[in-house]
């Protein structure tokens, strides 16, 4: 059967931290009954619970326990034919609308809470009985006058019959012959009766009953006559109203005693979740975490700090066993914190077995089969036994009923006797457990112990810091090192004269002298290298500081630009919808003015205007062509100009004040002076000849089109692909329509038949191309194609 140290590790005084953080009586009793279990999986279910109640506390709920109180004895006393009074069910009905309370919570509330949540249907359905104690009591638990009929009707009948009484009494009150009589004038109740005060010399002038008399005397409390049967009428009401209560109080105990069973169970369900609200609630107040509990038997605590100790003042404790070494051996100077660290590791593992959370920044237990501490003096007078020997009597106990898995935890191991004796006794005893598989922790001031440990593999020493500048312990436990017991230092602390030390030095063996030296030197190196540690930490801190900080300057700038570029795109998408209006405001224009030119040739223009904008037109910040500005002074009628809005160049035909007309092909356009961009002209060069075409319009009129310089009448697109001689053809099609062109001829060549297929292809699938027509070159052989116009 496993055993746990609970009082030598003050886990009763951690259950009473526990209690005051219930919500009821029975969480409250719970909680200082609490046991640590020794079963891994019973052990994993309650910190599961624990851990989904802090869940529930961190998102704003708190378990509904208000309203509950401990009425186990009084649903008790109603299997025994009991009858309960009123208070009695009030408390009763209060605690069972707490239960629907908190099964409601529990079904509704907790859909990430599964283990809480498998609490809710153990709850039971008090339904009926809440109706049936609320139709019989109000709020204030007494009983209603509408409980049952003939109740009701009771009530009436005394109400009526005070009502008689009380007008009965206020005529005698009143009459002018009686005033004499009367020491108030008032009506009072004496024994359930109604009285009136009349003075002691009247006694015999007003008949009546006498019920009581003042402390003076002087007035006695009369029932005169006339009323005594109304108050007859009265008792006689009040003794049919008590029986009717009673059985309905009655009835009531058999309703409540029918649900006993049930109400019991229910009872049992709520203190228990009560005790894990108690525990997720104290895990809050201590900052705690959640204990890792593992099959392996080893530990680690990582800023372990002491529940019943100032969670603020408290110095943490750092401390793993079980990985390398199974035994730790402690040693330091007095008051340094060795027990300290012997009852935090203990308490911890009581605290998790029990499904607490633990006050550390993490923990990893094991589920111990038993815990088993010696700590603190054991000297009895009654029982004759000295120091040692109660130590050596609890350890017997101990090492009789150890076994494999278990924690042992031992303050001044073998303390109280010959030291050379007591660490020979100390060193088998270890021996046995670390051969027993046994996970030990031993706090010790035998040097003779920190050679052995540090001899043997599976055992590490440990010390508690002291700081020879200060004189002072720092409560620090360092694993791996040795500590020394610094008797010296803390007798000189003390008080002790210097020239007794000194002596006491020359006493001590040169083998120990040595020892001291070599530990105050590791003591000096450790301190050099945790300086030089917490250095290069800061600068870590600040290395990921920077790290960071330039991090967030990267993703700033690359918010920044994604910004720029997200306005930049907006503002071209508005341009080219600028430019899509222009567009279409030029298309409008040409439809317009379709009686003046043949329909064909300005639907045409029309459709290589919106092909030339759609593809001209530039959002990318392209620089325009080198010019000046039109201004009146330097337009002139034949001037070519760059018309900005559309990207084409084009001739002043017309002066208009502030406007000009500009020809751009068969176009002509009213622009601002402002809207153009007067070009550079270019050197005179021989000018190819022109053509000119002359139609008939269908209003009559004449239209001559003359043919632009860089027109061509043919393309020789030999030796390239389909794909590269289409956009050789396109521009020579565009520029064949700008110039008015109704034809062009295509080389390519004799024999090219891939090349061949594919523009023909191409070209009648063109919206601008009528039709093709092949026809043989005279010279050199070549293939020939004719593309009509549309």
């Amino acid at each position: 059967m496993a055993k746990f140290a609970v009082n030598t590790l003050e886990f009763d005084k951690v259950k009473v931290l526990l209690a005051d953080q219930a919500g009821t009586s029975l969480g409250r009793r719970l909680a200082l009954d609490l046991v640590s279990s020794s079963r891994f999986e019973q052990v994993k279910l309650a910190q599961e619970e624990t851990a989904e109640a802090v869940q529930l506390l961190d998102e704003g709920k708190r378990l509904p326990l208000g309203g509950m109180t401990d009425i186990s004895p009084l649903v008790k006393r109603t299997r025994v034919g009991s009858i309960l009074e009123p208070e009695d069910f009030k408390a009763i009905g209060d605690t069972i609308d707490g239960l629907r309370h908190l099964k409601q919570f529990l079904l509704e509330d907790t859909e990430n809470a599964p283990a809480l949540r498998d609490y809710g249907p153990q709850l039971g359905d008090f339904t009926r009985l809440s109706k049936q104690l609320s139709s019989a009591l109000d709020e204030k638990g007494n009983i209603k006058d509408n409980a049952s009929v003939k109740l009701q009707g009771l009530r009436t009948g005394i109400l009526a019959a005070k009502n008689r009484v009380k007008d009965k009494l206020t005529n005698i009150l009143h009459d002018p012959n009686n005033q004499k009589y009367f020491q108030d004038a008032l009506v009072t109740m004496r024994e359930d009766r109604y009285v009136i005060p009349i003075k002691q010399e009247y006694r015999l002038n007003f008949p009546g009953v006498v019920h009581d008399q003042s402390a003076s005397g002087a007035t006695l409390f009369v029932e005169p006559m006339a009323v005594v049967n109304l108050n007859n009428d009265i008792k006689k009401y009040r003794l049919e109203e008590q029986a009717e209560v009673e059985r309905i109080l009655r009835t009531l105990t058999g309703h409540v005693g029918s649900e006993a069973e049930n109400i019991l169970s229910s009872l049992e369900v709520a203190a228990q979740v009560d005790l894990i609200g108690a525990k997720a609630a104290l895990a809050q107040k201590l900052h705690c975490c959640r204990p890792m509990m593992i099959l392996q038997q080893r530990l680690r605590i990582t800023q372990g700090r002491h529940p019943l100790l100032d969670q603020e003042k408290v110095v943490p404790l750092d401390i793993n066993l079980g990985d390398d070494f199974t035994t730790l051996l402690i040693t330091g100077p007095n008051t340094g914190g060795k027990t300290v660290a012997l009852k935090t590791v203990g308490v911890f593992a009581l605290m998790a077995q029990a499904g607490m959370f633990v006050p550390a920044q993490e923990a990893i237990l094991p589920v111990f089969g038993g815990v088993y501490a010696d700590i603190g003096d054991e000297q009895s007078i009654e029982q004759s036994l000295s120091t040692f020997s109660g130590h050596m009597k609890n350890m017997i106990s101990i090492l009789d009923e150890v076994r494999e898995g278990d924690l042992v935890l031992v303050d001044e191991v073998c303390v109280g006797t010959d030291p050379t004796e007591g660490a020979a006794l100390a060193m088998a005893m270890i021996e046995y457990l670390y051969n027993k598989k046994v996970l030990t922790i031993m706090t010790t001031h035998y040097s003779e112990l920190k050679t052995f440990a540090y001899e043997h593999e599976g055992m590490e020493n440990a010390s508690v810091e002291f700081d020879p500048e200060t004189l002072r312990p720092t409560y620090k436990l360092l694993m791996g090192v040795p500590g020394s017991s610094n008797a010296f230092y803390i007798s000189k602390r003390l008080g002790l004269p210097q020239e007794i030390l000194d002596e006491a030095k020359t006493f001590i063996g040169e083998g120990h002298s040595n020892m001291e030296r070599v530990l105050q030197n590791l003591e000096g190196e450790r301190r050099e290298y945790e300086s030089r540690k917490d250095e290069i930490a800061s600068l870590q801190r600040e290395a990921e500081y920077l790290k960071n900080e330039l991090t967030r300057q990267k993703q700033d700038l690359e918010k920044s630009r994604n910004a720029i570029l997200r306005k930049a795109r907006e503002q071209a998408d508005e341009l080219y919808r600028n430019a899509r209006r222009e567009s279409t405001s030029i298309l409008k224009e040409l439809r317009a003015n379709q009686d003046m030119v043949e329909s064909r040739k300005v639907e045409q223009l029309a459709e290589l205007s919106r092909k030339v904008l759609n593809k001209n037109f530039s959002i990318d910040g392209k620089s325009l062509p080198e010019g000046q500005g039109l201004t009146s002074g330097n337009a002139a009628v034949g001037k070519k100009v760059y018309v900005k809005k559309i990207g084409q160049s084009g001739t002043i035909v017309a002066l208009n004040g502030k406007e000009v007309t500009v020809r751009i092909g068969i176009m002509k356009m009213n622009l601002k002076l402002k809207d153009c961009l007067l070009l550079k002209e270019a050197p005179s060069q021989p000018r190819s000849t022109h053509r000119t075409l002359k139609k008939s319009t269908s209003q009559g009129h004449n239209l001559f089109v003359k043919k632009a310089q860089d027109a061509t009448v043919q393309i020789d697109v030999r030796g390239k692909t389909v794909d590269e001689a289409i956009p050789y053809v396109d521009k020579a099609i565009d520029d064949a329509l700008l110039a008015g062109m109704d034809r062009f001829r295509l080389v390519h060549g004799k024999g090219t038949g891939m090349l061949r297929k594919g523009l023909l292809e191409y070209l009648d699938q063109h919206p601008n191309v009528l039709k093709t027509e092949m026809a043989p070159l005279n010279e050199g052989g070549f293939g020939a194609t004719i593309v009509w116009v549309k």
